[in-house]
């Protein structure tokens, strides 16, 4: 199993880690820095120290002791070594490195004079060596406080999500309202977005579940009754020759009303997926499975492709078929067009009508009132548009699909 981890340790560790290497490139490229810029001025020192020396020379005529541990000067004149130096003459004028010294030469062309001044390496590496210490110094507390900065820093960036975390560790499971969103970062932005989508998810399905079991104990209650009184009358042997009739009716209604009422629940619960199918595929084996006398149409197309679950097609051209069948009179039609859509259309009697609502149906209907509310929930879940139209003798009902359809003649 993964060890839990801390967000705002590991954040922590790596910008302290990221810092000091910081601090440490930075010290580096500081340290090159004054070596060169220091290296500059100790030459600068020399050559203005051999310019005084040679001037001096000329104005006295003499030099006296004026060696030293960690610098030495030589004065040449007219070939003669007025004072000696511990490195071999140089024959060049400028900054010349010879071993274990820096030395800069400066001849004097009228009076035949020629002076060199030297400063020691090692007393050149002690400078250069004090100067970075005190560098390193003077930048050490910086790196020092870094951690402390980093860790309130980071801690005050991480609140909001730590306080939205706090809040989903109190909430209870059983609790589906909307989480609220707090002023999160936009990285983390999508979690309460994705939690709330998911919520609603499941409330929709919760929702359909306890919906699914109020309708189904309404509607079953009466096939039930007359089902489990004719069985009785049966058991007890005064039932008459229609009894078993009217069981197996009862019994049929019942299963009808049970498809009808899943049907519903998937619908409700849009546990059906986003397709593509084929329109004149779904729509030949829908009447070829129902087998009503129906007229089809399907405008010289031999494909249509259409963004919608094949399911939730087959399932809304079931009920509009059976619809139509249970409470038009005949002509039953479907017709394709392009774009693509489809048309369901059938004659009826004067004064017919659409009843949309759940379990809304005429008083002389035997169907159990569901199925223009299983088309219109599985049609919105897909994003199918839906047109109803009743004439003075026919009806009709037009799907829209999409423009994700794509339509291949």
């Amino acid at each position: 199993m993964t060890r839990p981890w801390s967000l705002r340790t590991r954040l922590v560790r790596r910008v302290v880690l990221g810092a000091c290497a910081a601090w440490l490139a930075g010290v580096a490229l500081a340290a090159l820095v004054i070596s060169h810029e220091m290296s500059e001025l100790m030459d600068d020192s020399l050559a203005g120290s051999a310019r005084l020396s040679l001037a001096l020379y000329r104005g006295a005529g003499q030099v006296g002791a004026l060696a030293a541990d960690d610098s030495a000067i030589r004065i040449v004149d007219a070939g003669v070594a007025v004072t000696d130096a511990p490195w071999p003459p140089v024959g060049v004028d400028g900054g010349q490195d010879v071993p274990g010294w820096r030395v800069f030469r400066l001849a004097d062309p009228d009076s035949d004079i020629v002076v060199e001044v030297g400063h020691t390496n090692a007393w050149r590496r002690d400078e250069l060596r004090e100067s970075l210490t005190w560098l390193v110094a003077l930048m050490l507390p910086v790196l020092m406080a870094a951690p402390l900065a980093i860790r309130g820093a980071v801690g005050s960036a991480l609140r909001p999500a730590t306080r939205f975390a706090t809040e989903l560790r109190g909430r209870s499971a059983q609790d589906l309202s909307p989480v609220a969103t707090p002023d999160l970062p936009v990285e983390l932005a999508p979690i309460p977005q994705a939690l709330n989508g998911y919520l609603d998810i499941i409330r929709a399905r919760i929702d359909a579940e306890r919906q699914f079991a109020t309708n189904a104990a309404h509607e079953l209650r009466t096939p039930l009754a007359a089902a489990s009184g004719q069985a009785q009358l049966i058991a007890a042997g005064l039932a008459d020759g229609g009894a078993a009739g009217r069981l197996a009716g009862a019994l049929g209604r019942m299963g009808h009303l049970v498809e009808r009422l899943l049907h519903l629940s998937r619908a409700e619960a849009g546990a059906m997926g986003a397709g593509p199918c084929d329109l004149v595929r779904v729509a030949r084996m829908v009447i070829d499975d129902l087998g009503l006398p129906v007229t089809f149409d399907d405008a010289e197309m031999t494909k249509a492709l259409v963004a919608v679950d094949p399911d939730a097609l087959s399932l809304i051209l079931r009920n509009l078929l059976r619809n139509a069948a249970d409470h038009g009179t005949g002509d039953l039609r479907v017709v394709l067009s392009q774009g693509p859509g489809l048309t369901v259309s059938n004659a009826v009697a004067p004064g017919a009508a659409f009843r949309h609502g759940t379990f809304e149906k005429s008083a002389g209907s035997q169907g159990a009132g569901l199925g223009l509310a299983i088309v219109a929930r599985v049609a919105g879940a897909q994003g199918i548009g839906i047109e109803y139209a009743m004439g003075r003798d026919r009806a009709s009902v037009s799907l829209r699909f999409g423009p994700a359809g794509a339509q291949l003649p």
